[in-house]
């Protein structure tokens, strides 16, 4: 029986059989034309492809007869059973938190603070006093104005009792009715200012800051301090132009915070705004949640992630097991070739990428076996020993 030439002299043999022919006619080649170069190296192929089968019977033969160069010589690999699946793309813009219910707090008359009752932190309620101007004139004139009133109403009632008796003027009369009726409303004027000087909450929340300090004087407009009510957020997101398809309102969303890494939650879109950006051609999206924990604080960053494509019933691999070479896309699958497994190069045509994976058009089918672990070392017609994933 003839010896059994090992598979390092089988691979110099092919690479003689492939290279000796080149290098003769190497001028012959570059003097023909393309389709004669293309012939040439088809038959170049098929006479690896004869001589790998040829290899590969040699090596299920050393391996019957349990030679342990052979069975090590084999390439492990692990595999995964290509089923069909649903495959995602998405997109992702960055936003920005913004309180829904927020108050800056100004008085609404002029004067000196004297007091202010709360700090940064401090939770407050609606309609609580928060701060308070000095009154001291408002006082005085209060005081003022009350003595007036009363002297002007016992004079007005005087006249009223005498003019129902027909004695004295009705000008007397009249100017005492009118003199006590503009005390009155002056009284209610300086009563309502005084009421100005305190400066109250207009909705629940937290002191976020003060602006001022005791006994410095302020105007109406003038910032006192900030109110933010944590309960309500907007997220706000500016989306490229590009993807103005795929935003629509109502449409869930994944929202994530890094801040926050164990949150994650589909939110519908609030709002989509009508106007594109000229200056960095993006529009307006906005999203809204609730907050009851006050986990998360205004100018916070958070990460929307957003669907552009949805397949169902397809086939979708890990991007990196995907190589090229001079016909296109390929991975490596599992064949059967004399009985043993080898590797075989199965060309694509790829979909979309999506966060690691590619959808796949054509080219793979169900069942069959992706080799993962291994890949990078293989070539085609590479003998396999396949192990657990």
């Amino acid at each position: 029986m003839n010896p059994i030439p090992n598979r390092n002299s089988l691979l110099a043999a092919i690479l003689l059989i492939v290279f000796i022919p080149t290098g003769c006619n190497r001028e012959t080649e570059q003097e023909g034309s393309a389709g004669a170069i293309r012939e040439q190296i088809s038959e170049y192929r098929n006479q690896i492809n004869e001589l790998t089968v040829k290899a590969n019977n040699l090596e299920r033969q050393l391996i019957e007869m349990g030679e342990e160069d052979a069975i090590r010589n084999r390439i492990p690999v692990s595999v995964h059973e290509i089923a069909f699946d649903i495959f995602e793309n998405r997109f992702r813009v960055s936003g920005t938190v913004e309180a829904i219910n927020t108050a800056i707090i100004s008085p609404e008359a002029s004067g000196q603070l004297t007091e202010i009752f709360v700090q940064k932190g401090d939770p407050v309620f609606k309609g609580q006093v928060l701060a308070r101007l000095s009154t001291q004139v408002m006082k005085r004139n209060i005081d003022e104005i009350k003595t007036s009133l009363e002297l002007a109403e016992t004079i007005y009632e005087r006249q009223k009792r005498l003019w129902s008796q027909e004695i004295g003027s009705e000008i007397q009369y009249i100017e005492a009715k009118n003199n006590a009726e503009s005390l009155r409303k002056r009284l209610q004027t300086i009563e309502s200012q005084k009421d100005m000087s305190e400066m109250r909450s207009p909705i629940d929340g937290f002191v976020d800051e003060t602006f001022v300090k005791r006994g410095e004087l302020v105007m109406p407009g003038t910032p006192v301090m900030e109110v933010v009510n944590l309960d309500d957020l907007y997220i706000n997101a500016e989306v490229s132009e590009a993807y103005l398809s795929y935003v629509t309102k109502g449409e869930a969303v994944r929202l994530r915070f890094p801040a926050w890494p164990d949150y994650e939650e589909e939110v519908p879109v609030y709002r989509v705004g009508h106007v594109i950006n000229p200056e960095n051609r993006t529009f307006r999206m906005q999203l809204r949640i609730k907050n009851p924990e006050h986990r998360f604080k205004p100018n916070m960053m958070a990460d929307i992630s957003i669907k552009s494509h949805y397949i169902e019933n397809t086939i979708a691999i890990p991007t990196i097991l995907i190589n090229y070479d001079t016909q296109g896309h390929f991975v490596f699958t599992v064949a059967e070739r004399n009985g043993l497994p080898v590797a075989n190069k199965s060309y694509l045509e790829r979909g979309p990428d999506a966060e690691g994976k590619t959808q796949i058009s054509a080219g793979l089918s169900k069942g069959d076996l992706l080799i993962k672990r291994g890949h990078n070392r293989l070539s085609e017609g590479d003998v396999l020993r396949i192990s657990e994933e």
